[in-house]
């Protein structure tokens, strides 16, 4: 029971699958999904980040989180 908690809270996240460097235009293959700390964008929207630039340089495994304007561009 304490798993299925611990996943749900956790939920599926989109990650930098490599580091990606500022200015660069996200693609397809930059994106993967994990369960990861903390929550980023869930796993159903990775397709609305490709084509995004982003704003400051993101580490491979790097949660792509929406609320903090340095990770991406809308």
């Amino acid at each position: 029971m304490l798993l299925c908690l611990l996943f749900l809270q956790l939920g599926k996240s989109v990650v930098a699958k490599v580091k990606i460097p500022k200015g660069t235009v996200l693609t397809e293959d930059m994106l993967t999904v994990k369960v990861a700390e903390p929550m980023g964008v869930v796993a159903e929207d990775i397709f609305q980040l490709v084509g995004k630039t982003i704003k400051d340089d993101v580490e491979e495994d790097d949660s792509i989180v929406p609320e903090c304007d340095k990770l991406y561009a809308l």
